[in-house]
């Protein structure tokens, strides 16, 4: 059974008594379906289910601005969360790495994304080092950037400990950057040819 998309029920509603959360999250208690509707009317606010499998099933009275919001939390987890099927590959290391053994890193990576693995990547904010961890996330996928994305974007998930995920880019992604490569390889080859003439 496909679970529903988070939103707005309308004025569908199967069970004859809700247990119903109103918009700042406080419980309202038991009620019966009407009576939510009423509710639902008189503020003109949305219900959502919450959980159909509690004893009674519980709604949620939101406004439209937050079923937005909360559907594009949801989205940003499953987005992050592996596919069924799908292999995540993790990395974790200092920002205090060595050049040679981030190359390694990196490597590894490319390695990973060839497979059309996902790639988390995890730095830690070493104490004696002053490398911005983000530049470090840029310096990755720009030596993989002609192969990788960010499924999400690097961000800091506690103190001293940022995280981002690669994945492999689309068919349609990479023929979206070969074109934009080209284009900047014949800019740069206009500009040689025209310092060229502009010399004689």
């Amino acid at each position: 059974k496909r679970k529903a998309a988070f939103g707005s029920v309308g004025r569908r509603i199967p069970y004859r008594i809700l247990h119903v959360i109103n918009q700042d999250g406080e419980s309202l208690g038991n009620m019966h379906r009407a009576e939510a509707l009423k509710l639902m009317d008189q503020h003109d606010l949305k219900l959502v289910l919450l959980r159909e499998n509690a004893e009674p099933p519980v709604y949620r009275l939101m406004t439209g601005q937050q079923i937005h919001e909360e559907q594009l939390k949801r989205a940003e987890k499953t987005k992050a969360s592996p596919k069924p099927g799908m292999v995540q590959k993790e990395l974790s290391f200092s920002s205090a790495i060595a050049k040679n053994d981030l190359e390694t890193k990196t490597k590894q990576i490319a390695q990973w994304i060839e497979k059309k693995y996902h790639v988390k990547v995890t730095i830690r904010q070493a104490k004696d080092s002053n490398t911005d961890t983000f530049m470090l996330f840029d310096q990755i996928l720009e030596t993989v950037s002609e192969k990788a994305t960010y499924l999400s974007k690097p961000k800091v998930t506690r103190e001293g400990v940022s995280t981002c995920i690669l994945r492999h880019m689309s068919d349609k992604e990479l023929k979206a950057y070969q074109k934009m490569e080209k284009q900047k390889n014949s800019t740069v080859k206009k500009d040689e040819n025209e310092d060229l003439k502009s010399s004689d």
